[in-house]
């Protein structure tokens, strides 16, 4: 009886570390897209305001 229960208790550990890892690894991958996409941002805002800067100059 002891036997088993500490069997299911390991099963379970097993399970919840392995699915631990799993939204570990799901994080970072969304992390990761979100660091992009900012990244991203700031390239095209930057880019609107050389636009606008340029136009400026030419009036």
């Amino acid at each position: 009886m002891e036997q088993e229960t500490y069997e299911v208790d390991s099963q379970w550990r097993n399970k919840y570390m392995n699915l631990g890892r799993e939204l570990g690894e799901i994080v970072n991958e969304q992390q990761d897209k979100i660091i992009s996409l900012s990244q991203e941002n700031k390239r095209l805002k930057r880019e609107i305001w050389n636009m606008k800067q340029t136009k400026r100059r030419r009036k």
